[in-house]
């Protein structure tokens, strides 16, 4: 894997007291970054991965919050990087996931899906990039789809697909807005993972994406001599393409 830049040495990984958000914090602790781990409602989970994290580097936090509403978001950010002593990486993992046919869905269960996996990136977004402004350095890693700058049709999927659509829009915009502050803006586009809910029967790489596979695009992102990639998407995908799986 990639060196990360030295000079991020504090991270918020929002999503990650479980799966890929998890293992996202864990490798970057790994490499010597501290971390803060968020969780809105698993707090137990959420403990076990601070441990982890500060296992490999000390001097990571907990920060908890529903990234859904905006004061709250904000607040997750600021405690974080209070806590950290600074903020140079965010990387919003956060985002719900559903299979419901289009017509069954209760606004309740639209407005979930759109706002955890689009509205909370962009709360996140807007004060961490304030911080990283002042500093004249900072890193967002948004967490998208695979192939998610087309529209994909799924009549069982269709609000995820929107705000997943959404952050490929909001990262391409984001990264022009910053990039004289010396800030990237980027996203990993997750293809189908071993722990994805539904799969194809024969993926084109004969295997799914591993929690490792998602930590190489990481570090690419992360690299110091990647600090020209800006308002792009790296999909990790083995191949695949996104199809109709209904």
């Amino acid at each position: 894997m990639n060196k990360i830049d030295p000079r991020v040495k504090t991270a918020l990984v929002t999503g990650s007291a479980k799966r890929n958000g998890r293992a996202l914090a864990n490798w970057l602790s790994a490499q010597g970054v501290k971390v803060a781990v968020h969780y809105m409602n698993s707090r137990q989970s959420a403990d076990e991965a601070l441990t982890e994290v500060n296992a490999n580097t000390p001097g990571g936090v907990l920060v908890q919050g529903d990234l859904t509403d905006a004061d709250q978001a904000a607040r997750v950010v600021n405690e974080a990087a209070d806590g950290l002593g600074g903020l140079d990486l965010l990387v919003n993992n956060v985002g719900n996931y559903q299979r419901k046919d289009l017509f069954e869905l209760t606004p309740a269960e639209w407005r979930d899906q759109i706002e955890s996996n689009l509205y909370s990136a962009w709360f996140c977004m807007q004060p961490a990039v304030l911080k990283m402004r002042k500093q004249g350095f900072g890193r967002v890693v948004n967490i998208g789809y695979a192939a998610g700058e087309r529209p994909t049709f799924n009549r069982l999927t269709v609000p995820y697909h929107i705000a997943k659509t959404g952050i490929a829009t909001l990262t391409r915009s984001a990264a022009g807005a910053v990039a004289k502050q010396g800030i990237t803006v980027n996203s990993i586009g997750v293809g189908i993972m071993e722990n994805s809910i539904v799969k194809p029967t024969d993926p084109p790489a004969g295997r799914f994406a591993q929690y490792a596979d998602l930590c190489n695009a990481l570090a690419f992102f992360l690299s110091p001599d990647s600090d020209h990639i800006n308002g792009s998407q790296i999909d990790v995908n083995g191949g695949w393409i996104p199809e109709q799986i209904l």
